[in-house]
């Protein structure tokens, strides 16, 4: 098979619709289709033109357009249809609901005839993690673009949360396939004595959608209850660490902040720290709850979304109202309660071993041929 994938942003840009995409893509190359990616030669933040136009990484085909327009994490290219048409693809993979290049390639599918998937990764975040303009955005597309959602052989769900969601939007139940996101297997030691019983981790963009400035005002309430707590945030910064900074060192609260970090490095945060800390109101999927998991670290959640099934309250995490009193709570009741943070670290990693990327990948493999087959 042929596949083009078309997504925002491909590596070395970070992030969690960009950890699938390769995953995905270099799983297909390895199992011998034609793989390109089609994206947007830009990074997160600003970076126009500065990866190459075109490369191969680990077997897939990167091919980056030049945007026309861009705003926040979206952007558009009249390149695209050109690209698809002169590529000749058996499958059209498509990545996030809502975005110009969904509605590109619905009208290409009629023109050409490829089989095409929509995997929408869930972007149904609340208006105070967008502002005001990319909420109304959000509700004029669900409104008037849904129709090109009925123009996708097939929409992927990240979990039953989001499924119902895009039926609410009229799309048959019969088109919806649900697969989660994936984690890497880990073979650490769980159950050494690496974890710092003190620490609370926040892996992840460092931006408002991650609602991380509760997070630090509930680091006031544990640093009362639990001597020598401290908080360790790690990931590539949307122009807010220096503020967050400034607060903590107002209030008296430990934090250290270590940029974008390694692979490496992540893994020994994970395993080194006793909880881990995702304090969005709402998330798509969460996969930095199934890689906390799969190193045996227990999470604190709130909001509602995609981190209720990527970490389930009372089975891999603890769920608390969104108040920093209360998520405060949650991470002391954690750091305090050494039974009961071994219980969920066990269960936590259960969990994520269910989820390891070699029982998702060939989810994907089937779901296309199912798609050629049927003609």
């Amino acid at each position: 098979m042929k596949i083009v994938y078309v997504a925002p942003f491909y590596h070395p840009v970070v992030g969690g619709v960009e950890d699938v995409v390769k995953h995905v893509a270099e799983y297909m190359a390895g199992r011998g289709h034609e793989v390109y990616v089609v994206t947007y030669n830009r990074l997160r933040v600003g970076g126009i033109g500065l990866l190459p136009r075109e490369e191969v990484i680990n077997g897939v085909k990167v091919i980056r357009l030049k945007p026309a327009i861009t705003w926040s994490h979206g952007s558009y290219s009249p390149e695209l249809p050109q690209i698809i048409k002169a590529l000749k693809p058996d499958i059209v993979h498509v990545h996030v609901w809502r975005h110009p290049h969904v509605f590109q390639v619905a009208k290409l599918r009629r023109e050409m005839g490829f089989k095409a998937v929509l995997h929408g990764h869930a972007p149904f975040h609340k208006l105070d993690q967008l502002g005001v303009a990319t909420w109304a955005y959000h509700r004029l597309a669900d409104t008037f673009g849904r129709n090109y959602l009925r123009t996708y052989d097939k929409y992927i769900a990240l979990t039953r949360h989001e499924a119902n969601i895009v039926k609410g939007l009229g799309l048959d139940e019969g088109k919806i396939e649900v697969i989660p996101n994936g984690v890497e297997e880990d073979r650490c030691d769980v159950n050494s004595s690496a974890k710092d019983e003190n620490r609370v981790l926040y892996l992840g963009r460092i931006s408002k959608s991650k609602n991380i400035t509760l997070l630090l005002k509930a680091m006031k309430y544990v640093i009362r209850e639990v001597r020598g707590a401290k908080l360790t945030l790690a990931g590539p910064d949307e122009d807010l660490i220096h503020g967050m900074l400034n607060y903590a060192e107002r209030h008296g609260i430990s934090v250290q902040y270590l940029g974008e970090v390694s692979e490496e490095l992540k893994h020994r945060l994970y395993l080194e720290s006793a909880v881990y800390a995702l304090p969005s109101l709402y998330e798509p999927f969460g996969i930095t709850l199934l890689e906390a998991g799969i190193h045996g670290t227990p999470s604190i959640i709130t909001g509602n979304g995609g981190q209720v099934e990527a970490s389930p309250p009372n089975l891999a995490s603890l769920w608390a109202e969104p108040k920093p009193e209360k998520y405060g709570e949650a991470i002391t009741t954690l750091l305090t309660d050494e039974e009961l943070r071994k219980r969920l670290g066990g269960q936590a990693r259960e969990w994520a071993q269910k989820h390891v990327w070699n029982k998702i990948l060939p989810k994907y493999e089937e779901l296309y041929s199912k798609l050629i087959s049927n003609g």
